[in-house]
């Protein structure tokens, strides 16, 4: 491998640790605000506002239509072949891109809340939440495209303390604005979640785009270079605005249709509300929380891979692709089956941080052999972006969300949150596979199972069996969130220590991470 390579390779991991400390702490603060709130305002509550944040989740889809990989992939593509004065060109378009799709998105969001409340969520006292919902769709529309910008140049650090500021500032008028109006309407203690959103969402603008214009004085503007820009533009953020709406739309029909197909298995409003809210509400980002390890990475392998594709169209013999491939294929799938893993062996330590719900334990177990094909489908997918292939991921994403929704439909009345469980787990399966064969047909990479599975496998589940049979009753006497890290990273100690043992990770792998800290 040439200096230069490495040296590439040493920018991209640095730039990784970067963002995953970043996601880390973001994430966890995300947790720990999930149950706060949940504990705040009740599971019941919580499943409603997760109904109306699915409503918000397509009207933010409409907002950035696409422009943060295209603000990504346009950036990147412009530096990989030397073209640096095309950057501030391509941005302009993608600023005015989002700020148009946002101010619609707004309008009509704004507009069509009375009908979206009354006759899609069937609760009046969401309409207002919306309302209010729409004034921060154009700024989040043109941060999306600034974002793109930062992992683009690989100068995510400046991103990262935009992401913190913003969910701190969230954190603290949710507590100030949820104190006081906790007593009042449920409509109001909506508005007071939505508004702390609104205020952080407009804070990270301001601070994105003032770095933004001050990062990017370094690049000149040259006309000539500037042609072509918004049809490049256009191609990348269309293809995926529209498949976006479509994935979005069937997603958001699909999670409105839960309660009220819950509701004719036989359960209350309230019920439905409440299981709702478990699932979407603190389960999930549990079980997903994680994922903070891998996400920095898969952002950055999208510009990686889409200099890569610029310098050599010829994906298939480029031999820096299949490096950054196949070694995250090896990392996701190490780090996601230990995840797994310990979610698994200790579902009740976790769940008694999160809830006092019995019920958050069984599904946390539930979930956990779900972990890896989750975790490993979000990196795919990045890879596929880079490739250009944005399209094949985004019709995948159509035809699981399609899948989904016709199967809550058909199943829920007869199997009930059972039946809901298994639609998640055969979504989530039929994405990761159609990803993979799409990545594997493009790339020509062969996939070694014994190597990112099977030896993985063998070693967590030795780990978690010692450290059960071990039975540390000392820790028992320690507060339950203490005692849950101390067994998780006992876990962890055992499992890497196997993971090298077994060649899972060889002499070679290890000196290939020295290298990257060197």
């Amino acid at each position: 491998m040439t200096g230069v390579i490495m040296r590439k390779i040493k920018t991209f991991f640095i730039n990784g640790l970067v963002m995953t400390v970043t996601t880390i702490l973001i994430s966890l603060i995300g947790v720990w605000f999930s149950v706060y709130i949940s504990n705040k305002i009740g599971t019941e509550t919580m499943g409603l506002f997760q109904l109306i944040m699915s409503v918000y989740s397509f009207a933010i889809t409409f907002a950035t239509s696409g422009i943060n990989l295209a603000s990504t992939r346009l950036v990147a593509q412009a530096l990989g072949v030397g073209e640096s004065s095309a950057v501030k060109g391509a941005m302009k378009r993608c600023m005015a891109y989002s700020m148009f799709f946002g101010l619609l998105g707004a309008l009509l969001l704004f507009a069509f809340s009375d009908f979206i409340g009354t006759y899609w969520l069937d609760n009046k006292l969401t309409i207002l939440p919306l309302r209010v919902m729409a004034v921060s769709l154009p700024f989040i529309g043109m941060t999306s495209a600034i974002n793109g910008y930062f992992t683009a140049v690989r100068r995510v650090i400046k991103n990262a303390s935009v992401q913190i500021t913003e969910q701190l500032v969230k954190i603290v008028l949710t507590i100030m604005l949820l104190t006081v109006f906790a007593p009042k309407r449920l409509d109001y203690v909506c508005v007071a979640l939505v508004l702390a959103g609104i205020v952080s969402e407009i804070i990270s603008f301001i601070c994105s785009f003032i770095l933004y214009k001050l990062d990017s004085r370094q690049y000149k503007t040259k006309k000539r270079q500037n042609k072509g820009l918004t049809q490049k533009m256009l191609a990348i953020a269309l293809p995926i605005a529209i498949s976006s709406y479509l994935r979005t739309g069937l997603l958001t029909a699909k999670n409105l249709l839960v309660p009220i197909r819950l509701l004719k298995y036989g359960l209350t409003k309230s019920q439905a509300y409440t299981a709702f809210g478990m699932l979407h509400g603190i389960v999930l980002p549990v079980v997903l929380f994680p994922t903070a390890f891998l996400t920095s990475f898969s952002n950055l392998i999208i510009p990686e891979l889409a200099e890569c594709q610029a310098q050599n169209s010829n994906i298939k013999e480029s031999k820096r692709v299949h490096y950054i491939i196949n070694r995250a294929f090896q990392i996701t799938l190490a780090f996601s089956i230990g995840a797994a893993g310990i979610f698994f062996c200790f579902s009740t330590h976790f769940s008694s941080v999160v809830s006092a719900d019995a019920d958050a334990a069984f599904y946390i177990m539930l979930f956990a052999p779900l972990v890896p094909i989750m975790y490993f489908d979000g990196v795919v997918d990045s890879m596929l972006k880079g490739l250009n292939e944005q399209v094949s991921s985004m019709r995948y994403n159509i035809i699981d969300s399609f899948v989904s929704m016709v199967l809550v439909f058909f199943l829920l009345p007869i199997f009930g949150v059972k039946g809901y469980v298994f639609i998640i787990f055969l979504s989530e399966v039929l994405n990761a596979a159609l990803s993979l064969n799409r990545l594997i047909l493009k790339t020509k990479l062969s996939f070694n199972v014994v190597r990112f599975v099977i030896k993985p496998a063998f070693c967590i589940a030795l780990s978690g069996f010692v450290v059960k049979a071990l039975d540390f009753n000392l820790l028992s006497k320690l507060p339950v969130i203490i005692e849950c890290c101390l067994l998780t990273i006992f876990t962890l100690i055992i499992y890497i220590l196997l993971l090298v043992i077994t060649k899972t990770f060889s002499k070679e792998d290890i000196s290939w991470l020295k290298g990257i800290f060197s």
